[in-house]
């Protein structure tokens, strides 16, 4: 694919997946008020020594569980753990603009409020978590704990031993796309259901919400795709739906298709040629294709359409592939 194409591509797949609220709507979202501040923890334990370490403690309790012994953290305090060091020393270097940081994560919750209005903004906490990419964004009853050092760039010296899927989007640009994500897993509740079309169905709502909550997002971030790989799935969705279909797999409930099709992977298993072409977990794309063409074409309150299973919407959506 040249070069001109693939920007073409990629613009168009924003415009179809993306779900642009009207410019009222947004002006109701900006005139919300959030009067939260971002904690950059991580900063005020790299300039602590070990004196301070009682007040640390009474100050961020949640990060200083009782299981751990003070002489790991007066170790860490004294300079003494080689690898928090290196965490320390990267997260400095990278020189982080956490006013637009808070800035982003603050228009996030304006949108979750808009739609979910008895939620509750929280601080935002930045911490190291050894990156634990896993769990990059974590929101609590009392604040929405953000690990730090998971947004260095994908390419970063500390990420060399992650597989490459895995670190393809631990960018500083994902961050909105990541506290949605977190935001919407509040909201949507997890499908008991074993078939492939629950599963589609349920990420396709997780992600609906996500963009909801993050609508300047771009669908690789939504996704968690690269953006080449985001590209061949919106230009192969068609051809992606008909193997579905042709294998009769929406009602099959055998676990492995959660591997192939749903979950994070280097790949998405169609045992065919293009397979390395495909992102992990192309099943959570069509889902939300679902989702959306769900919303587009029934006149539902977004709480109605998190309620319904996962059958009632697909057949009420109207679903057909882009191409």
């Amino acid at each position: 694919m040249n070069l001109i194409k693939f920007f073409i591509i990629l613009a168009f797949a924003k415009a179809i997946t993306s779900c642009t609220p009207t410019h009222k709507v947004e002006e109701e979202i900006a005139n919300i008020q959030v009067d939260v501040d971002l904690i950059t923890f991580h900063k005020e334990f790299a300039s602590a020594n070990a004196a301070d370490l009682p007040n640390l403690k009474e100050k961020f309790p949640l990060f200083f569980p009782p299981r751990v012994p003070d002489s790991m953290w007066i170790s860490k305090l004294m300079g003494k753990d080689t690898i928090h060091n290196a965490l320390e020393n990267a997260v400095r270097d990278a020189d982080f603009n956490y006013q637009e940081m808070e800035r982003q994560m603050k228009d996030v919750m304006r949108h979750v409020i808009y739609y979910f209005p008895e939620f509750e903004a929280t601080p935002m906490v930045t911490v190291l978590s050894d990156v634990n990419y896993r769990q990059k964004v974590i929101p609590t009853a009392s604040q929405l704990i953000i690990s730090i050092d998971t947004y260095l760039g994908k390419d970063h010296e500390l990420y060399g031993g992650i597989n490459k899927y895995q670190r393809e989007n631990l960018n500083r640009e994902q961050l909105p796309a990541d506290v949605a994500l977190a935001y919407a897993r509040l909201f949507v509740n997890p499908s008991m259901e074993r078939a492939l079309l629950d599963n589609m169905i349920y990420h396709g709502k997780l992600h609906y919400v996500q963009e909801l909550f993050a609508p300047k997002a771009t669908g690789d971030q939504l996704l968690n795709y690269s953006p080449e790989k985001y590209v061949f799935t919106v230009e192969n969705e068609s051809q992606m739906w008909r193997y579905f279909i042709d294998n009769e797999m929406l009602y099959d409930t055998d676990s492995k298709l959660l591997s192939r099709f749903i979950l994070p992977a280097p790949f998405s298993k169609f045992y065919l040629e293009v397979d390395q072409q495909t992102p992990g977990g192309v099943g959570r794309y069509i889902g939300y294709r679902m989702v959306k063409s769900f919303m587009e074409n029934n006149q539902v309150d977004l709480e109605t359409m998190i309620d319904l299973n996962a059958e009632e919407i697909f057949k009420r959506s109207k679903y057909k592939p882009l191409q």
